[in-house]
């Protein structure tokens, strides 16, 4: 053994992999630093149906102190007509929440006021609602519910403030029927727009399924290609003839016929054994499945036929960079730039959002399934067109 270690080639595997993960982890450690570090552009609705007029306080104010007090990069706000366009937006998976201000707030705020003023014991608090978009995932749902909650709590508290000096400088007390709307004269409820039943496991089914198409192709490949090399070197020894065009093509053709079993088992696992809920037809979700198993099988292949045995090095940096680019677990609007920028030369984030939509949003190509499906053909065409072309090239040497 002593002998062995006094190689220097048999530290080689060593001294890489420690500094492959040296490098993973300056590179990965930013995104458990806490997404509200890093929230950029984060889309969300803010719909103004206040019809009255108060000159103690309006929906406008709430419009105003939002746009004086963001920053106009951690959240992007769009002001839209009525609620129905923000439901609209919110079902085509165009922002992620949306504060709706009814049409009664300034009237009801003027009430409220009144009611207090005058000591009458009668009142209500002013009601805020509060639209969510819960097809973005886990992460993506809680940071829009405390933003937009935020907002409103921020409302009320403004309010409770203008009042408490109103009634101090007037020396009035109030009754403890009506009290109690000093704390919270604006209120908000919470809808989930697209009624998500509980089996969805709160919109994270997308990146899992991906997540495992992913890891599939990484191991399929190199699993493929041992297996492969192991049976034609005996074959050979054997003495039977086997080119390695045969060998390419023997890998790919059992590359197709991996990414169909993995996309069959997946619809059955989770469609039919979980029952997880979906908004198209299964046929559908597994065709685009069955892409998807293909387009990351071949790219992890193509890797292995340009870097070989060095390849693993590669693949498994980038399959772990493609998951964590990809926008499933953590919405992309709060990651650093490095995994921004690879979210958009990986294919993963866009096998997520179609995914995503085919789950969520009724397979609705402005929903984002076409820009989706556009991009994973291009790549899955890349991917296996070069492999087919390395393949040519590889028979066009072997019959010179």
């Amino acid at each position: 053994m002593k002998e062995i270690l006094k190689v220097k080639d048999t530290w080689a595997p060593i001294w890489i992999v420690s500094l492959l993960m040296l490098c993973m982890t300056s590179i990965y450690l930013p995104v458990f630093g806490g997404p509200s570090q890093r929230l950029t552009n984060f889309p969300l609705i803010i719909v103004d149906e206040d019809t009255g007029t108060s000159s103690f306080s309006t929906a406008k104010d709430i419009v105003k102190n939002l746009i004086q007090t963001q920053n106009g990069h951690t959240f992007q706000w769009r002001i839209v007509s009525s609620k129905e366009a923000a439901l609209k937006e919110l079902k085509d998976n165009q922002a992620y929440g949306a504060l709706i201000i009814p049409s009664n707030y300034s009237q009801g705020i003027t009430y409220l006021h009144d009611a207090l003023i005058s000591g009458k014991t009668e009142g209500k608090a002013i009601l805020l609602e509060v639209l969510i978009n819960e097809g973005g995932g886990q992460s993506t749902t809680a940071i829009a519910t405390k933003a937009l909650e935020a907002v409103a709590t921020a409302a009320s508290s403004n309010i409770n403030q203008q009042l408490q000096k109103e009634l101090i400088k007037n020396d009035i007390l109030l009754s403890p029927k009506i009290a109690h709307l000093m704390d919270n004269p604006i209120q908000y409820k919470i809808t989930n727009v697209l009624g998500l039943p509980e089996n969805s496991n709160k919109g994270m089914t997308p990146f899992i399924i991906i997540l495992i198409t992913s890891i599939s192709g990484l191991m399929g490949v190199n699993m493929v290609n041992g297996y492969v090399k192991n049976i034609v070197a005996t074959l050979r020894n054997k003495e039977h003839l086997i080119s390695n065009t045969k060998v390419l093509i023997t890998e790919l053709l059992l590359g197709v016929i991996l990414s169909a079993i993995v996309a069959f088992i997946l619809q059955l696992a989770v469609f039919i054994f979980f029952g997880s809920s979906h908004s198209t037809s299964i046929w559908l979700i597994l065709l685009f499945t069955f892409l998807c198993c293909m387009t990351m099988y071949f790219q992890f292949k193509l890797i292995g036929l340009f870097l070989g045995r060095w390849g693993i090095l590669v693949m498994f940096p980038l399959n772990i960079m493609g998951i964590f680019s990809s926008g499933g677990a953590v919405p992309i609007t709060t990651l650093p730039f490095i995994h921004r920028f690879f979210s958009t030369i990986l294919p993963t984030r866009y096998m997520v959002d179609g995914m995503r939509v085919l789950l969520y949003y009724g397979g609705k190509m402005q929903a984002g399934f076409g820009a989706a499906l556009l991009v994973i053909t291009i790549f899955f065409i890349i991917f296996f067109g070069s492999c087919v072309v390395i393949n040519y090239s590889t028979y066009r040497k072997e019959h010179v």
